[in-house]
């Protein structure tokens, strides 16, 4: 292997560290959110104001 082609392996096995730390993170962060709405009694509709834009919520037709 060149030097280069060594360095892209290990760039492409980093990126891929990179992805599996944010995934872990993401899943432990998510235990904590759950851990203190279960401690605080918060429930989704009250914490609704606060999460991040994303899924809108589709009118009821009439």
């Amino acid at each position: 292997m060149s030097k280069l082609e060594d360095l892209l392996a290990q760039q492409e096995h980093l990126s891929q560290q990179i992805e599996d730390a944010k995934k872990l993170q993401k899943v432990e962060d998510l235990k904590t959110v759950r851990k203190l709405c279960k401690a605080h009694g918060f429930t989704s509709n009250m914490l609704k104001g606060y999460l991040a834009v994303g899924r809108t919520r589709k009118s009821k037709a009439s």
